[in-house]
């Protein structure tokens, strides 16, 4: 009887964490469920993983509202405190990396050619142009923090259409995770707005940024990285430190 009562226990923890993470949010937001474990650290900061982009891109920071596009039809416009990074003034070439999720058929690294960068004028304005525009999803954005080898979300994520490679898209982002408010911007998680079939634990497909939060708390609640072991293995996301 006591281990009935235990597996009904889990079995609505895990059905109430995926709800409170798949409620659909504004377009221009997804809240992501709070936890105030300052020792909460994910498996994301491992650089030496082959999901992870080790292009140029650093800087200070940046912060405002949902996202907005800067440039023309003909050059791309580039901001002063975001200069100092690496961009497509043609839209085609000079991006500082590449990564095979923001590739059109997410299969090829070479053609998912990308530039993020944070803001020198506050720490919450991240900057990001794509080569291939993305039409059929929205595009995530978390802000990170990282120490060492590890990392941690930090806010909900922000998202937009990237649809134009001859713009750069400004987003604020923000730093509202109960806990968390006091860490810099280090780094970012960009993923497509997006469902995915994950396999076990998971075993049904989900939209990344909602499995991404998941894994992160259920990691932080439970010192379990298996949910996260999977998400990382699928490989549907851009990690960048700055």
């Amino acid at each position: 009887m006591k281990l009935l009562n235990k597996k009904k226990t889990f079995i609505i923890l895990v059905s109430s964490l995926f709800a409170i993470t798949s409620c659909d949010a504004p377009r221009d937001r997804r809240v992501a469920s709070q936890n105030g474990s300052t020792s909460n650290q994910s498996i994301f900061g491992d650089s030496s993983s082959s999901y992870y982009d080790s292009g140029d891109g650093s800087s200070s920071s940046s912060g405002s509202g949902s996202g907005s596009g800067s440039g023309s039809s003909s050059a791309v416009t580039i901001p002063s405190q975001i200069n100092h990074c690496q961009w497509a003034t043609d839209g085609e070439t000079g991006f500082a990396s590449s990564h095979k999720h923001l590739s059109p058929d997410e299969d090829s690294s070479s053609n998912g050619n990308y530039t993020v960068c944070k803001s020198t004028a506050d720490e919450k304005d991240i900057y990001l142009q794509v080569k291939h525009p993305i039409d059929d999803a929205q595009v995530c954005i978390f802000p990170t923090y990282h120490s060492g080898s590890n990392s941690v979300y930090i806010g909900e994520p922000r998202c937009l259409l990237v649809d134009d490679n001859k713009k750069i898209y400004k987003v604020s982002v923000l730093k509202n995770r109960a806990g968390f408010t006091q860490y810099p911007v280090t780094g970012v998680m960009i993923m497509k707005d997006k469902a995915y079939f994950y396999d076990r634990p998971y075993y049904q497909e989900i939209l990344s940024p909602d499995a991404y939060v998941f894994c992160s708390n259920w990691l932080a609640q439970f010192n379990d990285p298996s949910y996260c072991v999977e998400f990382k293995n699928k490989g549907h996301f851009v990690y960048k430190q700055f």
